[in-house]
């Protein structure tokens, strides 16, 4: 964002607001184009608009202060009940006890980016790789939507643990990947069949689409979610240290992109572009030549 004294020419998305008027009569020179936001998009523009300015007012005041002036806006807000109560505290998890039989998410295992929050994973040394957060992510989620242009088996070795974990759990797990240019083994989708309780659509013709996204959606009853969209294939070096760029979303901090991701992914899977894949079924009547390395 520029600062106070410093608008040079260019595009904007600003809130006309009394300091903006100050600072665009010191502009007089530059043309303006100012235009009324639909109402529809009103409630989103102001609430980017005033978080700005209670983030920079937080940032100012010591810790009391900035729990005082909470309470003041949730007042104004008409909404006491969501008041912090006995300091600035978080709830972290929810769990059962243990019972025989029935086997819960892991709540001592996170992400290492807080669920609510964006984030921008390069498997840059020193920092999380796509690898580790997805397998936190998967132990501790209630669904699993893949949109995956390569699933390979070195690659699904890595999550192995997890995902047998979330099978036992009842999770269910949706992947949707194509026989696009061999990149696909029929080892890892047998597999994630047989061994996660994976349910799997194929897009088998390359002429009609060319499947090459790959993303990860994880669900959670909390309204916690989660998802990774970026380079990564399912591979080894794509997990663990290969030069991707991974965006993670949430549905908090992302709320439309985690909308848009899971509509998008039921197009996907219930287009006719795409067909179901059952080992019994299917490796017989599907060439080997199709897919991978086996």
């Amino acid at each position: 964002m520029p600062t106070e004294s410093d608008y040079p020419q260019g595009l904007y998305e600003s809130v006309v607001s009394r300091r903006l008027l100050r600072e665009l009569e010191r502009r007089a020179e530059l043309r303006q184009q100012i235009a009324h936001v639909d109402e529809a998009d009103q409630p989103h523009v102001l609430e980017s608009h005033v978080s700005e300015a209670v983030l920079r007012a937080f940032a100012g005041r010591r810790p009391a202060e900035r729990l005082a002036l909470a309470s003041e806006l949730l007042e104004l807000l008409e909404a006491p009940e969501e008041t912090p109560v006995a300091g600035v505290r978080q709830l972290l998890s929810l769990s059962s006890s243990a019972s025989p039989g029935k086997q819960g998410i892991d709540v001592t295992r996170r992400p290492s980016t807080p669920l609510a929050e964006a984030a921008l994973l390069t498997n840059a040394p020193g920092e999380p790789s796509i690898g580790s957060e997805l397998r936190h992510e998967l132990a501790t989620c209630d669904e699993v939507d893949l949109l995956c242009a390569f699933v390979m088996w070195p690659g699904l070795r890595l999550l192995e643990a997890e995902l047998r974990d979330a099978r036992n759990r009842g999770v269910p797990f949706r992947v949707v990947t194509t026989t696009y240019l061999g990149g696909t083994e029929r080892t890892a989708i047998d597999r994630l069949v047989r061994d996660y309780g994976a349910e799997v659509m194929v897009q088998y013709d390359a002429r009609r689409t060319r499947l090459h996204a790959k993303a990860w959606l994880f669900r959670r009853r909390s309204g916690f979610d989660t998802a990774y969209i970026g380079s990564s294939n399912l591979s080894r070096a794509a997990l663990l240290d290969g030069i991707e760029w991974n965006v993670r979303l949430s549905r908090v901090g992302t709320p439309t992109l985690l909308d848009k991701f899971l509509a998008t992914f039921e197009t996907y899977w219930n287009s006719d572009s795409f067909g179901s894949y059952d080992p019994r079924r299917d490796k017989r009547t599907m060439p080997d030549a199709a897919w991978g390395p086996a």
